[in-house]
């Protein structure tokens, strides 16, 4: 099916399949495919406008906007965050990138996946689960495979999923994917909770056990960013911090501060991840997921051009 998206409000496609929010997108020629949604799309955007290909009328319009949060007034989000110089200048760097909505179980099961790993590992070992577990699509003439569901995930065992490469995260990503199979993740229950209660309930405890294994504070603040629609959630990183350090040191203690300079980048305890995440929700308000995301891509840039230039 072809059809074209009006894009009305600022959108950059490029900065926002690129920000580290999902994997399954992959860049041929002027097209982005993406595998989502159970099926899959090409789409370009010229100016004003995304044209898009895809697999099943499911994947129209309706979803496009759905996905890439269309609807929302960026203008009016990027002016509440654009508190001081340095993120006004990654928000004029990279206007028109928006968070996306995407599937909650995809979004949890990815970010099981991405600890301590970088972007391509993260796709790298995505795309390995999916080729092994997921169902088969076909589009143009080529073959994708579907993200696998939670039942499909929960089977195999841990030496099986090694085999995708995953390493010490496949014990994770096998409990993760058995706890949804079993029902006990709601994510109904997930989406409609303000930010505090929500994610409280992705990290609760059960008979002394964490339901999640390997979902820690700032996986459930990704989940919780990017598929359940709290935009005040604030995943914090070893990226994230050293730009906190930089450039808002009076919003991070100073121990943790010093042990960042010290070494490049550092483990925090729950306790650390939760104030600074306070802080720095206080700071940037009921948006302040979309400034972790401005500032994210800026402080990659940043490196990317240390290492093009040295």
């Amino acid at each position: 099916m072809e059809f074209v998206v009006p894009l009305t409000s600022p959108f950059s496609l490029e900065y926002t399949l690129v920000s580290g929010q999902t994997f399954r997108w992959a860049k041929r020629g002027d097209w982005w495919y993406g595998v989502v949604g159970g099926g899959v799309v090409k789409m370009m955007q010229e100016g004003d406008v995304l044209k898009c290909v895809s697999s099943s009328d499911a994947l129209g319009a309706p979803w496009v906007s759905e996905y890439f949060q269309l609807d929302v007034d960026l203008e009016h989000v990027l002016a509440s965050i654009s508190k001081d110089e340095p993120i006004t200048r990654a928000v004029e760097r990279f206007y028109g990138l928006r968070l996306v909505r995407q599937d909650r179980w995809e979004c949890l099961a990815s970010f099981a996946l991405a600890t301590n790993a970088n972007i391509p590992r993260i796709v790298k070992m995505v795309d390995n689960v999916c080729a092994r577990y997921g169902g088969a699509i076909e589009f143009e003439g080529d073959v994708y495979r579907r993200f696998p569901s939670p039942q499909a995930l929960a089977g195999p065992t841990v030496s099986a999923l090694r085999g995708c490469g995953l390493g010490y995260r496949a014990p994770f990503l096998k409990r993760v994917a058995a706890s949804v199979a079993r029902g006990d993740v709601d994510f109904d229950a997930v989406s409609s909770l303000p930010y505090e209660e929500a994610r409280r309930l992705l990290l609760r405890e059960l008979s002394g056990e964490k339901v999640l294994l390997g979902v820690g504070p700032k996986v459930a603040d990704c989940v919780l960013l990017y598929s359940c629609g709290k935009d005040e959630a604030f995943p914090i990183d070893v990226w994230i911090a050293r730009a906190v350090a930089r450039s808002y040191p009076w919003l991070m203690d100073r121990s943790l501060r010093a042990r960042l300079e010290r070494d490049g980048k550092v483990k925090m305890a729950a306790s650390e991840y939760a104030k600074l995440s306070a802080s720095l929700r206080e700071y940037f308000g009921e948006y302040a997921g979309y400034a972790q995301q401005y500032l994210y891509m800026a402080v990659r840039s940043e490196k990317s051009a240390t290492i093009r230039t040295s």
